[in-house]
């Protein structure tokens, strides 16, 4: 048995590289190079191979392990894959990964640092990072890597309790505290109310413009009506970039509304304002980029947008907190999520220690200075919500920031934003396609329909007036949705796209779908966005021979059903 862990006396990692270079040679023979996914030729259910699955009496080779964890990476994503457009997530960089993968061979455990020695310090210096590029004071700021996007809106909550409620840990949460969000906010903002006892219907939405982009009159009459009320605000929810629109909220608006709020009504508290900024984080890094340069030659419509964005999320500053995934627009595998405090007093806060003589301080409230944090006294454990807590989000962060830098980052999304533009611009050319989300996304989606034929009415005149055209549009995108998922299959199409059931609400009230693309990998270069828009255009007239006879028989996955509203 000992031959399958390192050998203490050499720290040989040999075996380890073997291992690897096995399982990918395995793996390889589900390469499918042209293909946005892997190959899959497993027909059967879940149950249906659970029920060959047992655990032996005996030992098993490494070979006969591999070979069976290898046949289920068919029909993966392939993320690196520049027709990989279904998701914002992107592949996470070769040498994070590889550091992450190496250094869990010494399983160090984040939640103390006698255990994972200075790797601790890899947090920490993303923190820093971060907390610079947001404007907070790095020496007060403070932050926590975490289970995902979830938990640092989790956070954002939790801390805002703590505001109002002091003794919550220990006594339990009152029945008038609510959080506000936009109705564009993430589900998850209500979700964690329910996670912290709180109740989801204490979730507060407010509307939003045609851009998704929170209505202040609207939430100043929330907050009114709540305050008024006798509820207390924990959490005042800002979007820091949704995932279609890219939506970016008046951040420091909302602060100032927040202020005002407190002043109204002499409250004993300050509601936190959190910047759900988990995708949009990554304008950051064009703060200090030169748009009158444009070193990276840029589309001018590109620059426009992120000049947009840029202005937006650089508010962040006058938020108490914000979220970050780095799996998301850092380049980074799962799980690598951060959330980020202007007080690093508030994390601290959420361990409830008690004991005067702890080293994070007497009641929990007061962190060890920034300059005596060193090896021997900083336990994150004490604080956290886990108590096991890998540190590969930590370690690939760390690897990328110092990697790409500032300009690295600039250069990966900048080029993606412009490699898009190129696909939008030439799916538009045809008279085919119709791009409905150019005035009102300034994100990584491309949210477009198909048309019929040449000529046909747009999208966004005929759902007030013509319903038949608006079924007819519907239901043929849906198709043409199918016809191309069935070509992924059979391995004819190398575009992996997604369909938005009810993108745009009309006046009558009606919805209709539309297809939804997200290019995210660093290989979708101008040529690729020239070649993938000729070939869904190739697609669509081929649909166009076959629609009425067309029925999928084969899929990567069972599709979801067409919504038509």
């Amino acid at each position: 048995m000992n031959k399958h862990f390192v050998d203490p006396k050499t720290m040989s990692i040999s075996s380890f590289i073997a291992d690897i270079e096995l399982l990918h040679k395995m793996t390889s023979e589900h390469f499918n190079l042209d293909s946005p996914r892997m190959a899959n030729g497993i027909t059967e259910t879940f149950a249906s191979l659970l029920d060959k699955e047992c655990l032996s009496q005996e030992s098993s080779s490494i070979s006969d392990v591999y070979a069976d964890l290898a046949r289920y990476t068919q029909g993966i994503l392939k993320w690196n894959h520049p027709g990989a457009m279904i998701n914002v997530t992107p592949p996470p960089s070769v040498p994070s990964t590889a550091a992450a993968s190496y250094l869990s061979l010494f399983n160090p455990n984040g939640a103390q640092d006698m255990s994972s020695g200075h790797l601790l310090v890899t947090e920490l210096a993303v923190v820093k990072f971060l907390a610079e590029l947001a404007g907070f004071d790095p020496k007060r700021a403070g932050g926590v890597f975490t289970f995902g996007g979830k938990s640092t809106n989790l956070h954002a909550v939790k801390h805002g309790i703590q505001r109002i409620e002091p003794e919550a840990a220990k006594h339990g949460v009152s029945g008038d505290i609510v959080i506000v969000s936009s109705k564009q906010g993430h589900p998850c903002h209500s979700e964690v109310c329910g996670w912290l006892g709180i109740g989801e219907t204490k979730s507060l939405r407010v509307g939003t413009d045609s851009r998704g982009v929170v209505d202040l009159g609207l939430l100043e009459a929330t907050l009114d009506s709540a305050l008024s009320k006798g509820l207390k605000i924990a959490t005042i929810f800002a979007n820091g970039g949704t995932t279609i629109q890219m939506a970016i909220d008046p951040i420091s608006q909302i602060a100032a509304l927040r202020n005002q709020m407190v002043e109204k009504y002499e409250l004993p508290y300050t509601p936190r304002v959190h910047v759900d900024s988990v995708i949009g984080w990554i304008f950051l890094f064009f703060k200090t980029y030169d748009f009158v340069k444009n070193d990276l030659d840029l589309h001018p419509r590109v620059l426009e947008k992120i000049a947009r964005q840029v202005t937006r999320i650089r508010d962040i500053s006058y938020a108490d907190s914000f979220g970050v995934d780095f799996h998301k627009t850092g380049f980074c595998s799962y799980t690598s999520s951060v959330y980020i405090a202007a007080s690093r007093g508030e994390i601290y806060q959420q361990g409830g220690i008690e004991d005067p003589d702890h080293p994070i301080g007497g009641g929990g409230k007061f962190a060890t200075p920034y300059d005596e944090v060193r090896f021997g006294n900083h336990s994150p454990f004490q604080y956290t919500l886990e108590l096991s807590r890998a540190l590969s989000g930590p370690v690939e962060a760390y690897v990328n920031l110092k990697l790409f830098g500032i300009t690295g980052y600039q250069k990966l999304v900048g080029e993606l934003f412009d490699a898009t533009e190129h696909f939008r611009q030439q799916l538009a050319a045809t008279g085919r396609f119709e791009m409905v989300s150019d005035d009102d996304s300034d994100g990584f989606a491309t949210l477009f329909v198909a048309h019929p034929t040449v000529g046909f009415r747009s999208f966004f005149d005929l759902g007030e007036d013509d319903r038949a055209s608006f079924e007819e549009l519907g239901l043929y995108n849906y198709r043409f949705y199918l016809y191309c998922f069935e070509r992924q299959e059979l391995g004819r199409c190398r575009v992996a796209f997604d369909y938005s059931s009810g993108y745009h609400s009309f006046r009558s009230g009606s919805k209709i779908g539309v297809q939804k693309a997200y290019p995210v990998s660093p290989f979708f270069t101008r040529i690729e966005a020239v070649l993938m828009a000729d070939e869904l255009t190739a697609l669509l007239h081929e649909f166009d021979g076959q629609q009425d006879t067309f029925v999928l028989r084969t899929s990567p996955h069972q599709p979801r059903p067409m919504i038509f509203r």
